[in-house]
């Protein structure tokens, strides 16, 4: 077995890491489409993956820009590389009471990790939930409830060693805790929002189709301070798997003691925390209030004794809170940047590992056809949608996979290189169409479809940038149609749609996140695509150990997918955000938690 140690540095001053964790490069993401709040994402094109920001009442339109997401000189470049040397161990602060105030776009449905999931409750779950690893203040796994780590040679077996550390309510986190986490998700006890997200253990797809006993999952406690993962194939990136709050423990006995998963996280008495704080209060459509968990394995360096979510749908109140002391972070759109500057702080941007798309139905007569779904990704001008509709630091996208995501010693991207064929080129958009048409017996007038999106202000400016492009460039009809998250989330899943531009960000940082989506059988719903040489390719990726070798099959199957524009990929998306003066250390990254405040401190 080779083992690895998860390094521990030594204990910061506060005064020192208040001034060292300033500007660095940025990154974060997660799920489909995304809206307001101050932990949704979004993303500037960088590579570095992690942003870490102090608030400042200084220059006005000191942004992170370009492919490094670096920001202000070089005092900015001094603090950045102090800022890499540390880790959660590091976070020293003032043992007095502080707390810090944040938004989010909707109230949480539940605490319980295994029903609810989204990228604002992701925040959340960062805080009061650690798994056996977590992200630092980079891209980078450092502390977490795993003091070591051990696996063998081809990634099929993983065994934790934790560290004593507690649940807010005085019980010791224990291996139990993910046996017993990971078994409710796929055994029947509760109701799952993505089961699939823990296939890799050992028969926990056949359980949770009712194939294998619940007795047989590959998780298992050798003692109190030990758990083994047992994994149906290689997996190379597991710990950073593990980050997920779908691998996250959960404690047994609690559970019991409130009468049973039904009731699990439905309100703060029923929630428990094992990560840096806890849910103490929750007002619903108000504010969930978070306070330090006296139990936690690093409490003493956790600067921050209180944490308040408000929630807060509308994005010109979040700002106008923000400016008026209310709220420490706010993230924006770019029609609210010269409030923001005008108001005396600096705009910063991040790179949140999410890309924006089209996606299409099959079913659809016109959009079945390859031809046609090229002649589109040809027809787009993808440089004007960035810099004439979004005016933020959002990057023309090259491939599915976005900025940012690891490879094997270095970015997928930088391994990878471009995987889009079909980029602007009118001319070539319309030989492609004739293709198509001609295929299908038909005109280019006689096409039309919908474009379905969210109703936010991003997705509907670029789907009506679309609809003048695909119209002007090909001379077919396109309609727009925007809808809230239910209404999307119920046609598509029924198939009652045309094209959905839509995005998807980090869950956890490997690009088998993206690219697993697409792995489907015969079998599955006629609208979705589906593709034999597809599954190939990308399932000899998955079974591969080597590292390199696993990143370079991946690409293949990523060029596969969009030389039969499966998807068309459109742009890296970008977000604005803003940090009161009074706080620093506050994380933005590639993947969960998008927003990360573990590093924060703060003043009066």
């Amino acid at each position: 077995m080779k083992k690895t140690k998860i390094r521990r540095r030594k204990k910061a001053l506060a005064g020192v890491l208040a001034a060292a964790l300033l500007l660095a490069a940025a990154l974060a993401g997660c799920g489909t489409a995304t809206g307001g709040g101050a932990t949704t994402g979004g993303a500037a094109a960088t590579d570095s993956g992690t942003t870490v920001a102090a608030g400042a009442a200084t220059a006005a339109g000191d942004t992170d820009a370009g492919d490094t997401g670096a920001a202000g000189g070089a005092t900015a470049a001094a603090e950045t590389a102090a800022a890499e040397t540390a880790s959660p161990a590091d976070a020293a602060g003032s043992k007095a009471e502080f707390a810090i105030s944040v938004a989010i776009a909707a109230d949480p449905a539940s605490f319980d990790p295994a029903v609810s999931l989204g990228g604002a409750l992701m925040y959340i779950f960062g805080l009061t939930q650690e798994s056996l690893t977590r992200f630092g203040d980079n891209q980078q796994l450092a502390d977490g409830l795993a003091d070591s780590i051990e696996h063998n040679e081809d990634f099929t077996e993983w065994t934790f060693h934790l560290r004593d550390s507690g649940w807010n309510n005085g019980d010791p986190v224990t291996a139990d805790d993910w046996v017993y986490g990971i078994g409710r998700l796929v055994d029947g006890s509760t109701d799952v929002a993505f089961p699939d997200f823990v296939y890799e253990i050992k028969n926990a797809r056949a359980i949770f189709a009712k194939q294998a006993d619940a007795s047989t999952l590959g998780v298992a406690a050798v003692d109190e301070k030990t758990v083994k993962f047992e994994l149906e194939y290689p997996v190379p990136y597991f710990e950073k798997l593990l980050t997920h709050c779908q691998h996250f423990g959960v404690d047994r006995g609690f559970v019991a003691s409130i009468g049973g998963d039904a009731n699990y996280g439905t309100t703060a008495e029923t929630s428990l925390g094992n990560g840096p704080y806890y849910v103490d209060s929750w007002k619903t459509d108000n504010v969930v209030v978070l306070r330090k968990n006296p139990y936690y394995w690093n409490r003493d360096n956790i600067a921050v004794d209180q944490v308040n979510v408000y929630i807060i749908p509308d994005e010109s109140t979040q700002v106008n809170m923000f400016i008026n002391g209310e709220l420490d972070i706010v993230d924006f759109s770019a029609q609210r940047l010269s409030t923001i500057e005008s108001a005396g702080f600096s705009a910063l941007s991040y790179n949140n590992g999410r890309t924006a798309y089209l996606l299409y139905n099959f079913t659809n007569p016109y959009l079945s056809n390859k031809y046609i779904r090229q002649a589109i990704s040809s027809a787009i001008d993808r440089d004007s949608l960035v810099k004439g509709v979004l005016k933020n630091e959002s990057k023309v996208a090259d491939g599915f996979i976005p900025l940012g995501l690891s490879g094997a010693d270095s970015t997928f991207r930088d391994i990878v290189g471009s995987a889009l064929e079909y980029t602007y080129n009118p001319e070539k958009a319309r030989e492609l169409l004739k293709k198509g048409t001609d295929e299908l017996g038909i005109g280019a007038a006689d096409i039309s479809f919908t474009i379905m999106t969210a109703n936010t202000d991003e997705f509907s400016s670029i789907a009506g940038a679309l609809q003048q492009l695909l119209q002007n460039e090909l001379g077919i009809a396109v309609s727009v149609e925007t809808l809230d998250s239910s209404s999307r989330s119920t046609k598509y899943s029924s198939g009652d749609y045309d094209a959905y531009l839509v995005s998807w960000g980090a869950d956890y940082d490997d690009a088998t996140n993206f690219l697993g989506s697409y792995e489907r059988e015969a079998d599955a719903a006629d609208y979705l695509y589906k593709s034999e040489e597809f599954n190939a390719v990308y399932r000899s990726a998955v079974y591969t150990v080597d590292q390199r070798e696993r990143i370079a099959r991946l690409g293949e199957s990523e060029k596969l997918l969009l030389e039969d524009q499966g998807i068309t990929p459109l742009y890296y998306t970008a977000q604005y955000y803003a940090v009161s003066d009074r706080v620093s250390g506050v994380i933005r990254r590639a993947v969960v938690p998008y927003l990360d405040t573990y590093f924060a401190s703060a003043s009066d």
